[in-house]
């Protein structure tokens, strides 16, 4: 070919020796990109290093909430805490651990508990790492009483984009200089910056633990029950409803004596078909309600945020469009906090779709919104991981665009809001 150059240009720009051919350059152009590279720092500088001197990242601790929110684009480096997981400090007398944060739950609080101590604190991922549960906001059914993780942080350090570390608080309770790293982490998916290190504040381990489950509760008596036993000074941990069984769990935290006292004065105040759990049900139960929120590969789960309450229009809802769609829907409730989290199996990816794009309609309209954390496979090209966006979405475009400018942590997790 007239004009044609005697050497070709290979994917890297560099001159391809001459008597390359044309389709010797395709075959090149069209090799696959090279695969995802790790990164596992064990220390603070470490981490800046890593995150600072990479494209598009992505940061995992155990790799449980991978698949919360829209899915990450482009991120060709993984940086791993799986090196930052140790206990730093603990001191038990001030009721204060300082920790990594890679550092899983399940493994810490194995640690805490052999000085009678522990984190009142039980999302369903126990395997998870510290860092990562204050990163997706998770919580359990506990939080009624405890809060989330954020209320036990009460000293971070975290890793920015550009290498940045700062670090706010420490080992003193009430120390509230700086600003509060933990919520503006909380929730953030990954996307502002890495929990490298945390302070916690610990609590005494309770001595037991009751559960009084009510079956045959219909979304009106929840409620009713559920206002009776939040207004009344028996304190429950928890509260949860599951639907359809249509079963309403409160647990009781504390002395043997204490929860006791506790869970006979519930049995009094409610009604209908009442039991007490024994310590084998009580555990039987709470570890199915934790495997139901975590669910399966292949199926979806939906997260959805409303105000306090159980909403029958959207519990029925639910039932409906599942039903239309031919996939079963299984539903846990916090009333008191207007958690729903629901769990989908059956049929294809098209019927997933239209449930969530349903039963969002739904939530929307009642001023809620719904966010998927899991999805079967195909899902994703037929509905948006997040439905309609928050008043605050311009806040949290400009927080996204002032830590993280290039936009390089976690690209596309919170699609299409930024």
């Amino acid at each position: 070919m007239v004009g044609a150059p005697s050497s070709a240009s290979t994917p890297d720009g560099k001159s391809a020796p001459n008597g390359t051919s044309p389709a010797d350059g395709a075959a090149a152009a069209s090799e696959p990109p090279a695969s995802p590279r790790s990164i596992t720092p064990t220390t603070v500088k470490d981490l800046r290093d890593a995150v600072s001197t990479v494209g598009a990242v992505l940061i995992r601790g155990t790799g449980t909430a991978t698949t919360w929110g829209a899915p990450v684009r482009d991120a060709r480096t993984t940086v791993s805490l799986a090196g930052m997981d140790r206990v730093l400090d603990h001191r038990p007398a001030d009721m204060t651990v300082h920790v990594q944060g890679g550092i899983r739950l399940d493994v810490l609080q194995a640690e805490l508990a052999e000085h009678g101590q522990w984190l009142p604190y039980d999302p369903a991922r126990s395997e998870a790492t510290i860092g990562g549960l204050l990163a997706t906001g998770d919580a359990g059914p506990r939080r009624l009483a405890y809060g989330s993780l954020r209320e036990l942080v009460i000293g971070a350090t975290m890793v920015f984009p550009d290498g940045a570390i700062a670090k706010s608080g420490g080992h003193v309770i009430k120390n509230v200089a700086g600003y509060d790293l933990a919520k503006l982490c909380h929730g953030s998916l990954g996307t502002l910056g890495v929990v490298a290190e945390l302070v916690l504040r610990v609590h005494p381990l309770p001595a037991t633990s009751r559960t009084v489950m009510v079956r045959d509760v219909d979304t009106a008596s929840a409620q009713r029950l559920t206002w009776a036993l939040t207004k009344s000074a028996i304190e429950p941990s928890a509260v949860e409803w599951c639907e359809p069984e249509q079963v309403l769990a409160v647990r009781f935290d504390g002395t043997a004596d204490g929860a006791a006292a506790r869970a006979a004065a519930a049995r009094s105040m409610l009604t209908g078909s009442l039991a007490e759990l024994d310590a084998g049900e009580a555990h039987s139960f709470w570890e199915s309600h934790a495997a139901r929120v975590v669910a399966e590969p292949g199926d979806t789960v939906m997260r959805a945020a409303t105000r306090p309450g159980v909403d029958p229009g959207l519990v029925g809802a639910l039932s409906a469009w599942a039903d239309r769609a031919g996939v079963k829907a299984l539903l846990t409730c916090s009333p008191a906090t207007g958690a729903y989290t629901v769990r989908v199996t059956g049929a294809d990816a098209k019927a997933h779709a239209e449930l969530v794009k349903n039963w969002r309609a739904s939530v929307e309209a009642v001023g809620g919104f719904v966010m998927l954390r899991r999805r079967r496979p195909g899902v994703d090209a037929m509905v948006e991981s997040w439905g309609r966006a928050p008043g605050s979405v311009e806040v949290m475009r400009r927080v996204k665009g002032n830590f993280d400018p290039e936009n390089r942590f976690a690209p596309g997790r919170f699609a299409p809001w930024f």
